[in-house]
């Protein structure tokens, strides 16, 4: 946050880091502020995925993007989601209602809406067991958090072979929920060429 705080002191007509407190009502709407924005990058980053006639590639092209934007913002990530610990943790993260696809704000709506209605696409398909889209979207969002995670954590080290994690798991999600591992592997070939699978 330290470094966000600066680059918005560095990008404002402003003298001070109490006077960038004071444009935001205080440290809390600072970071409120923060978040807001990370999620509408993160929501307009991952909805420029193009979509194709292969709804399991275009979830999977998503979640790769999902993945780029984390690595790319890995603080403002882990803040987003309320990860931030010590005397920052001044906001909940992304709160999200199983019952359906709401979460906490507007802007972590529109990320939340982006998964939701690609994982729609996909069980529309009829490529899967029948299965709530939005419990199905969550629990890809639960895996992927908790790989990028441990990525950004240094846990699976500087390899090339580390997004091929993400894949394999990937595929046994979606095949956990009825596609075929085939045509799911397909699907990630055609998203994401470079990941070699295991």
């Amino acid at each position: 946050t330290e470094i966000y705080t600066l680059s918005l002191h560095d990008a404002l007509p402003i003298s001070s880091t109490q006077s960038l407190y004071t444009l935001f009502g205080g440290m809390p709407g600072l970071i409120d502020a923060l978040v807001a924005d990370g999620f509408d990058e993160f929501a307009d980053f991952t909805a420029a995925v193009p979509e194709t006639d292969d709804p399991v590639a275009d979830f999977f092209a998503k979640g790769w993007a999902y993945t780029q934007w984390a690595f790319t913002h890995p603080s403002l990530y882990r803040l987003m989601y309320g990860l931030s610990g010590g005397e920052l943790r001044h906001h909940a993260g992304l709160e999200v209602a199983l019952a359906g696809a709401m979460a906490n704000t507007p802007q972590a709506q529109r990320g939340v809406d982006v998964l939701v209605n690609s994982m729609r696409r996909v069980t529309e398909s009829g490529r899967l067991d029948p299965v709530d889209p939005i419990v199905a979207a969550y629990q890809f969002l639960s895996a992927t958090h908790g790989y990028l995670l441990l990525q950004t954590g240094g846990v699976f080290g500087a390899s090339e072979e580390a997004p091929a994690l993400i894949g394999a798991l990937a595929i046994n999600l979606m095949v956990g929920l009825g596609d075929s591992r085939e045509r799911a592997a397909e699907s990630l070939r055609k998203a994401i060429p470079f990941i070699s699978l295991p």
